[in-house]
């Protein structure tokens, strides 16, 4: 009965385990380890560098009407570019010197969006000016994984600026960096909420593993103790750690 117990304790014990670990694993694959650009549903600009250190500069409403134009300057030289999505009416062009790219790009009803790629060689930094409809929305303007806005209508960005997003440690990184913000600002709840979590857990290992076990009362007391220490530890993650 004893072994019988354990061997169920423990293949509880492991589907708990895997269901976290496959948690874990889903909840990666939605952190912002890449831009998320979806056509005719993102709202605006969305400029990000691909693998093979191309950047890509895309926009679009919603299915709405409006005007996209600006231009891409660097102290470097812009080697190459596709257009997709343009039209016959988008125009685009490149100066003599290979370091400026102007566009002028309005969205119909039935365009979905329109991305520039540009491969640019010798650079240390790159400069855009972005409009929508003759004006400036800094706020429809998404630089990088994070969605970060720009602070001025005429922006730089250096060279290394998508690399160094890599290094910014997960909880730093949309979308865990504004859910432990938010526990950590009411810390008291939080680690109640997680208690509360932890108990109801434990109550249904108690009934439906351990219940008829002659070691009951040491696995309720190993079980209570874990709970603790995850706690306890949760509770150190959120205060000692900076996540804005």
């Amino acid at each position: 009965m004893i072994a019988k117990s354990m061997g169920i304790f423990k293949k509880s014990f492991k589907l708990l385990f895997l269901g976290l670990l496959i948690t874990v694993v889903l909840l990666s694959f939605f952190g912002c380890t890449k831009i998320v650009f979806i056509p005719g549903v993102s709202n605006g600009y969305y400029i990000w560098k691909d693998k093979l250190e191309k950047i890509h500069i895309a926009w679009s409403m919603e299915r709405n009407k409006a005007i996209f134009n600006g231009w891409i300057a660097t102290d470097g030289k812009i080697i190459d570019y596709d257009k997709i999505g343009f039209s016959e009416d988008d125009t685009i062009s490149l100066n003599s010197e290979g370091n400026k790219l102007e566009f002028n790009a309005p969205i119909t009803e039935n365009e979905l969006s329109q991305e520039i790629i540009i491969e640019v060689k010798n650079y240390s930094y790159l400069e855009f000016e972005l409009k929508i409809n003759d004006g400036y929305d800094l706020e429809r303007t998404h630089v990088g994984e994070y969605l970060a806005n720009p602070k001025s209508p005429v922006f730089r960005i250096s060279r290394d600026y998508f690399d160094e997003l890599r290094k910014i440690p997960f909880y730093r990184k949309p979308p865990y960096s504004g859910l432990f913000y938010k526990l950590s600002t009411d810390i008291a709840f939080t680690m109640i909420f997680i208690f509360i979590l932890g108990v109801i857990a434990i109550e249904i290992i108690r009934i439906t593993v351990i219940r008829r076990n002659r070691k009951y009362n040491w696995y309720l007391i190993l079980c209570y103790g874990v709970l603790i220490l995850i706690d306890f530890g949760i509770y150190l993650f959120l205060t000692r750690l900076y996540f804005v």
